[in-house]
Order: structure tokens, then sequence, then C-alpha cells
């Protein structure tokens, strides 16, 4: 392409695009013919935007993990309350990942299949994991100086719901219904609301 040349595609459409088509078909599923096919551009122009496969796809967890910090992650993160605030994420969960589609979560996606443990991106789920169990200790801590929890039940809860969150996905892919997924979720909430001591 020459130097000052527009691209014949546009990027943050070709990662959405991407993102879709990871998140439906998962990271080993999707091969180049389909990325081509569903950017509309040849393998050239691929390559030249985003380097390879791999590549692309840390560009769309990037992206993705963008919209679960803004959407689940920093609401519970910087929330005033405690268990409500975990009560609001657990059920903004459910809504995110009952959808009739059943994609569920790209991330999870991707560590269900195993993609999780290839070095391009193996930071950024790591990351994610981490944010993922900050977040929820976050409004542990909040629970706890409120004296809605003990101190002493942060950690070990903090494991308990960054487990359940994961498992969720896990379930997904084993071919929950959507129904059935938002009921477990249902029975995690509930199961929250017995932590409340005041």
């Amino acid at each position: 392409m020459a130097a000052g040349r527009p691209r014949e595609f546009d990027v943050e459409r070709a990662l959405d695009d991407a993102m879709d088509l990871f998140w439906s078909q998962g990271y080993r599923r999707t091969t180049t013919r389909d990325l081509e096919a569903r950017l509309g551009i040849g393998q050239s122009s691929l390559y030249k935007a985003f380097g390879s496969k791999d590549a692309l796809l840390d560009a769309v967890v990037e992206r993705y993990q963008r919209l679960v910090d803004a959407r689940l992650l920093d609401p519970l993160a910087a929330g005033d309350d405690g268990l409500d605030a975990l009560d609001r994420f657990l059920a903004d969960l459910a809504e995110w990942l009952g959808g009739e589609d059943g994609r569920g979560c790209l991330i999870g996606r991707l560590m269900g299949e195993g993609t999780g443990r290839a070095a391009s991106i193996a930071p950024r789920l790591d990351h994610y994991r981490e944010r993922l169990g900050d977040s929820i200790t976050s409004a542990l801590e909040r629970a706890a100086a409120a004296g809605e929890i003990d101190a002493d039940t942060v950690s070990s809860r903090t494991g308990v719901l960054v487990g359940t969150v994961l498992g969720l996905n896990l379930a997904l892919m084993a071919g929950y219904p959507p129904q059935a997924r938002r009921a477990l979720v249902d029975q995690v909430r509930e199961e929250v609301a017995r932590w409340r001591l005041a």
C-alpha cells in the first residue's frame, strides 16, 4: 500500500467483525479464510493490518476486555456498596451470558478451548482473571467495612466467586440453555445474599 493511501477497510469495524467470529466459533475453528470472508479483505491485507491471526486475536481480546471492564468490572470495582454491588454484577453477568445466541463470554470461550495457553494472549487472559479477582475483592472489602461480612472471609469468597464466573462459561460451552444458565446465576445470587450479617 502506497504511503499516505488510506486502508481499503475500516480497522475498527474489522476488529468488531473478527471479535464476532472468534466469539461465535472460538479461535481454533476460525480459519484465515473465515476471517477473510467475514472482514471482506484478502490475506495480504489481513496480515498487513494485523500481522498474523494470533496478533489479530490479541487486538480483539484487548477490545473485548474494554467492553467487559466498562459493563461489568469497573462498576463492581468502583461502587460504593459491597454485597449489593456483587448482586448487581451477578445480575449483569446473567444478562451478558444469557443471550439466546449462546456465545457467552469470549474470554471464557478462549480459556475453555485451551487458547489461553498460547503465549500470544496468555498475558491478557491472566490480566482478566486478576482484574476479575481484584474487582470482586474490592466489593467484598467494602462489604466487610460495612459489617455485611466477616473480613477474614474476603479471600476465600473471592476465590469462590472467581471460580463461579469461570465455571459459568464452561457450563455455557457444555450446552446449558439460557434458562439453566440464568438459574445458576440466581442460585449464586441467593448464596451471596446469605453471606450478609447485617
